[in-house]
């Protein structure tokens, strides 16, 4: 039997390139757990940020970070974003057929990526994965405690912007990648929180960042407008786009078959 690897590595003169999108604990890694992938190189920041932040003695448990745990986490990410684009340079350079495992919440860093590797000559495919918000957020809390501290929970503030974002890039990016795009659903089969103000409240409020800097004025108006609009914007996305999200996107299994046919 003839492995997908083994075909994408034959084809040094048109690789392939993935691109995953979702947002984190969507359950991209699932998706792609039942493709027989061999080799073939899957870039992650979250490696990188994870091993900066050991190697400045900083809990992967970021929900919980203490004011200099959060400016040493700041310092780490941007570390491993320095490091992570000379590892997606090198690949394109080398031409190597590679999956990128993150969360396209930047349409822009991602439109950006997928011209540049199209002018070298890769066939660009893009896998989004969407998650009900408080699934991700639930994910997020939980994620530091059931991999025994060896993976990280993030703020969850940063994880609701994050959620935002991706949702918000799903018209987007169905138009940009076109025949080669597809989207997966994971969603809580029990009920879940619909309001914003409780999902905040359960999920966001037990982890408000302590022992900040004093705000001027300004400041404070600034962070508070901030909130606002995104409250009002994750309440629109929640009313209007998720429903389209789900009824567009198809199975595991349908997934992976397009995956492979891409590959192949």
């Amino acid at each position: 039997m003839i492995k997908l690897y083994d075909l994408l590595m034959e084809q040094t003169n048109n690789p392939k390139a993935i691109i995953l999108a979702g947002a984190p604990g969507a359950g991209k890694g699932y998706i792609l757990s039942g493709l027989d992938l061999g080799g073939l190189k899957i870039l992650n920041i979250d490696n990188i940020f994870i091993e900066k932040l050991k190697q400045a003695n900083v809990s992967l448990d970021l929900k919980n970070a203490s004011p200099e745990n959060r400016s040493k986490a700041a310092i780490a990410m941007a570390a491993a974003n320095k490091e992570f684009k000379g590892k997606i340079s090198t690949t394109i350079e080398g031409k190597e057929p590679f999956i990128l495992d993150g969360t396209a919440a930047s349409i822009k860093q991602t439109a950006q990526l997928k011209n540049e590797l199209e002018e070298v000559g890769y066939d660009v495919f893009m896998l989004y994965v969407y998650s009900d918000l408080e699934r991700t957020l639930r994910q997020n809390q939980d994620r530091f405690e059931k991999s025994d501290g060896k993976d990280r929970s993030l703020a969850p503030a940063i994880v609701l912007r994050t959620w935002a974002s991706v949702t918000s890039n799903f018209k987007p990016y169905e138009a940009m990648f076109k025949d080669n795009f597809i989207s997966v659903a994971n969603t809580l089969g029990d009920e879940k929180l619909s309001d914003v103000e409780e999902i905040i409240k359960k999920y966001l409020d037990p982890f408000k960042p302590t022992g900040t800097k004093p705000k001027t004025d300004k400041q404070k108006a600034k962070s508070e407008k901030s909130k606002a609009d995104l409250n009002v914007k994750v309440k629109e996305l929640l009313a209007n786009d998720v429903n389209t999200i789900i009824n567009n996107s198809v199975s595991r299994e349908e997934a992976q078959a397009k995956i492979k046919q891409f590959l192949s």
